[in-house]
């Protein structure tokens, strides 16, 4: 069986690296250099731009990702939060309000006897890297009665190299990702009652053991290669995936939801029945926080300005500026720091 013949439907968290298939011919220019391009003070707002966009799961920071009306964003701790309202979400029949989504990255992680992530050479060199570096667990909130409520529970890995038998016998790169994708949808688990734990083995670990377990066979990787490039590397980049409903599901995840709000390390192991593919830490300490500083942004009027009028006072700032400036919930997106340059400069700090 091919792997297209078991493509299936995805979780939104995977869009940014479904939607990059790219025509060799076109010029190599990112749609999001378009981004604020008639906007006199671009410069300063590029990177406030960029930022808003790198928190959120389902944004894709070489596409054209928009000016931020009715969206806010920022970074508590080690925790990423994107907020929308109910008009930006603009969901047909049932109105569940606005989303919140809070997101928790494992950025270090090491390989095993069945694969490894791929090293910062093996990656392309554009903005889209940073993330395939990256694991990230995402949780989901809605609004329907104005008050969040976890929904869903979204997971994708890093990119991997797997260790695949046999793939040093394929000549093109369709045919390294149907033999890798044949092997992932080949794993099988002793005492394993059906096909919902075929795959690779997905396990996130608090202080109290194991707290979720998924399966996943999985997805290639979102770029096209010549074939003589795919052959040469031996592998075919792959990437792991798993998605859960916190409301119809709440009582399994409850351990897993308490160890995230109380800031938890939580530890990443995904494995094949022959040895680790991936092990990392999942860092949440904030996450409480977060949600705090998500809600309040959702509720201030600022909201619904584009992010250039919203952030026009802010533009140009320094990093060590932003521990001392007083802004609203929604502004907070205007500060341009990455996560890593937010927590060298100020310790987590309740919100008010």
């Amino acid at each position: 069986m091919t792997l297209l013949r078991r493509a299936g439907t995805l979780s939104l968290l995977l869009f940014p690296l479904l939607c990059a298939c790219e025509d060799k011919s076109a010029p190599r220019v990112a749609l999001s250099s378009h981004v604020a391009e008639n906007n006199p003070n671009r410069g300063s707002l590029w990177p406030i731009l960029l930022q808003h966009c790198l928190r959120n799961p389902s944004c894709d920071p070489m596409g054209k990702f928009g000016e931020g009306a009715g969206q806010a964003s920022g970074v508590v701790g080690a925790v990423t939060y994107f907020v929308e309202s109910a008009d930006v979400v603009k969901e047909g029949g049932k109105d569940y309000g606005g989303r919140i989504t809070l997101s928790m990255i494992g950025p270090r992680g090491y390989g095993g006897k069945a694969g490894r992530p791929l090293t910062l050479d093996e990656t392309p060199a554009d903005l889209r890297a940073t993330r395939k570096r990256e694991s990230w667990l995402s949780i989901e909130y809605r609004e329907p009665s104005g008050t969040p409520e976890p929904y869903f529970l979204a997971f994708r890995s890093a990119q991997l190299a797997l260790t695949v038998p046999g793939a040093d016998t394929a000549k093109t790169q369709a045919a390294m990702m149907n033999r890798t994708g044949d092997y992932v949808a080949g794993l099988t688990w002793a005492g394993a009652a059906n096909h919902d734990a075929d795959g690779a083995k997905i396990e996130i670990q608090g202080k109290a053991g194991v707290l979720l377990t998924g399966y996943s066979i999985g997805m290639p990787s979102d770029t096209p290669s010549p074939n003589e490039e795919a052959v040469a590397r031996g592998y075919e980049p792959w990437m792991f995936y798993i998605s859960r409903n916190l409301r119809d599901d709440r009582a399994e995840l409850a351990g897993l939801m308490k160890a995230i709000e109380s800031g938890e390390t939580l530890s990443l192991v995904i494995s094949s029945p022959g040895g680790v593919i991936l092990k990392d830490s999942i860092y949440t300490v904030g996450f409480s926080d977060a949600l705090k500083a998500a809600s309040a942004a959702m509720t201030d009027p600022k909201l619904a300005l584009a992010i250039p009028e919203r952030c026009a006072a802010f533009t140009g700032k320094e990093s060590s500026d932003w521990a001392n400036l007083h802004v609203s919930p929604a502004e907070q997106t205007c500060d341009p720091r990455t996560p890593d340059q937010k927590q060298t400069v100020e310790a987590v700090k309740p919100v008010q």
